[in-house]
């Protein structure tokens, strides 16, 4: 730690306003005080004074301390509650909610994550892929029509919520509704989006009571989706009904978030850098799985998660104690210079090995990267194959939240070409 008279005071990376006011040069992100933390201060104690946080965390920044913690649930324990800050968690069973794989010890875990794992098998996702790229082409007629528009509702929203409708299992006109309440708690903080802690709770209740009834249905009539696949677990791998509704609110909230925030930051620094935008373009009839990641790395959907420590450790010289929590800061992580050469450039042909940390590098590694990726791909390739021209029209507007870092509007114009 650095001399009292050196220590930065204005360190605000768990600060939700900081986020909604980033910086656009920097992708809206802190990246000054990522560098501070790294550099000085890499367990960083937090304090929190608002009834709808935890108390407090230590803050850990670096790429390697972070991959570490990640790999480690036997010290760093999932299971313990408070999957992140919030005091609140939908998923999360010692904070309110509903038991799920991302919050179950390692061996729940493991076997929840076997029954989900069969709807992501490479043979449903080849089976996905042309239907995915019907919803591309559609998703991008409409935008052509229109010319300008918000490229994160009438885009990056609606490709992901048709295909990881079909990926859940819910039907298409119930879709809208479905991811209107998963939106509403993804965003507790930020009043254009969830007008009250109430309207949360009150998603939260909806959506559980949706996939009841959803599950309900899959037991009459099972098809080859993520919901019927979790009720038709066997004896070996059953799924309890609580289980079974934290992580269909686990993955609805997951994977439409993380793919329309990774699609909407990637497209606005795309605007930005008219030489990366020339090398999608030049390689746009296939996109390389290395841009995909370079895009998800700075995009870093989900910047924070949240461990309990299991037994007295020393980190970088700070003693913490069993009991404690810990903040993987997976922003921080993700430019990191002694991992990332010129890490805060953003560079679509840069190598993947080091892995970004934005899928996790544990046994919560994110069971759904692939399908992710592949929508991302299809996507931009069918944007970029169909117009000559992407320009801003308007500035960017950031979600205020710091665990979800959404973009709330981004005004573009195309050019068919």
């Amino acid at each position: 730690m650095p001399p009292l008279a050196n220590r930065r005071l204005d360190i605000g990376v768990l600060d939700p306003d900081v986020y909604a006011n980033g910086n656009p040069a920097t992708y809206g992100l802190p990246l000054d005080q990522y560098a501070y933390l790294r550099e000085n201060e890499p367990v960083y104690l937090q304090e929190f004074n608002d009834p709808l946080l935890i108390d407090r965390v230590r803050v850990i920044s670096r790429y390697e301390d972070i991959s570490a913690i990640d790999r480690d649930p036997d010290t760093f324990a999932f299971d313990r509650g408070h999957l992140n800050i919030w005091a609140i968690n939908p998923i999360d069973p010692r904070s309110g909610g509903q038991p799920a794989m991302l919050t179950a010890d390692i061996e729940n875990h493991k076997r929840q994550r076997r029954v989900i794992s069969r709807g992501f098998t490479p043979n449903v996702v080849r089976r996905l892929e042309e239907k995915f790229r019907d919803y591309a082409r559609t998703v991008v007629d409409e935008a052509l029509t229109k010319g300008t528009f918000n490229f994160v509702t009438d885009v990056a929203h609606a490709m992901p919520m048709e295909a990881l409708g079909d990926v859940l299992g819910v039907p298409p006109a119930e879709r809208a509704q479905f991811f209107n309440w998963v939106d509403r708690f993804a965003a507790p903080f930020d009043t254009r989006i969830t007008p009250s802690f109430e309207a949360v709770l009150e998603a939260i209740g909806n959506l559980i009571d949706y996939s009841t009834d959803l599950a309900a249905r899959k037991r009459v009539s099972p098809e080859n989706d993520v919901i019927s696949k979790m009720v038709q677990a066997d004896a070996d791998d059953p799924l309890s009904e609580e289980e079974m509704l934290g992580n269909i609110v686990l993955l609805a909230s997951g994977a439409a978030e993380s793919t329309r925030t990774a699609l909407s930051h990637g497209m606005h620094q795309l605007m930005r850098d008219p030489d990366q935008m020339a090398w999608l373009r030049a390689h746009a009839d296939d996109i390389p799985v290395t841009a995909l990641q370079e895009i998800v790395r700075i995009s870093t959907p989900f910047l924070h998660f949240v461990r309990t420590v299991t037994k007295d450790i020393e980190v970088h010289g700070q003693p913490i104690s069993a009991g404690e929590r810990v903040c993987i800061l997976l922003g921080a992580g993700n430019f990191d210079p002694e991992v990332f050469r010129d890490a805060d450039v953003f560079d679509l042909s840069r190598d993947t090995d080091p892995p970004h940390l934005s899928f996790g590098r544990g046994p919560h590694t994110c069971l759904g990267k692939h399908v992710a990726v592949l929508e991302m791909k299809i996507l931009l390739e069918e944007l970029l194959q169909r117009t000559r021209d992407i320009r801003p029209a308007g500035e960017i507007s950031y979600v205020r939240d710091v665990f979800a870092r959404g973009v709330y509007e981004l005004p573009i114009t195309i050019t068919p070409v």
